[in-house]
């Protein structure tokens, strides 16, 4: 048995749940500023690939799809990156395993569900314009940006979250035998 109280035990699961939640906003910020990018390079490879319709666009039109291009992309980050940080539980609730952790967020099924949107959505935008339909399948990035790894630093998510996982464990336990010794008074004094 833990020779830490419930509310030692508490006050820990809450300083993991913060630094945890530090960790997700920094990795999310990260992946949600690379996709306008990310939805700018799909559409010019649809643009490109749908040779027959893009040649009759003047460069009026455009430039003026670009900047619908540009503005998607924005549109795009901000409503991933709500979507993303609504719900802390998505992110370490009970029904998270840490079975498929890894360097991908693909064992996350709930934030796994909320990334595909973004391949969806291009796709969306791409069939909007009329432009021939491309496959996109979004994988978080494998690359440095702005310096940070991103499957480093879910790698460190899964990590932080396994610590999670061990503390509530350790404080189940340390109820479970508190509610059972409460049970054993009750039973011995009447």
């Amino acid at each position: 048995m833990s020779d830490k109280t419930l509310e030692q035990l508490d006050e820990q699961i809450d300083a993991i749940k913060v630094r945890l939640q530090l960790q997700i906003s920094e990795l999310v910020e990260l992946i949600t500023n690379d996709l306008p990018d990310y939805a700018l390079k799909n559409i010019r490879r649809a643009f490109i690939e749908d040779v027959d319709f893009s040649e009759q666009k003047s460069d009026a039109e455009l430039a003026e799809f670009k900047a619908r291009v540009a503005d998607f992309g924005k549109q795009l980050a901000a409503d991933i990156k709500k979507s993303l940080l609504e719900d802390m539980n998505d992110w370490w609730g009970a029904e998270v395993s840490l079975e498929a952790a890894g360097k991908t967020l693909e064992g996350n099924e709930k934030i796994h569900h909320k990334l595909d949107v973004i391949a969806t959505r291009i796709i969306d935008f791409i069939e909007k314009e009329n432009l021939q339909k491309i496959e996109v399948v979004y994988h978080t990035p494998a690359r440095f940006i702005d310096g940070k790894y991103p499957p480093g630093m879910i790698e460190k998510y899964w990590s932080q979250l396994a610590i999670l996982r061990a503390a509530e464990e350790e404080r189940a336990i340390l109820d479970r035998e508190a509610r059972k010794a409460r049970l054993a008074q009750r039973w011995d004094s009447l």
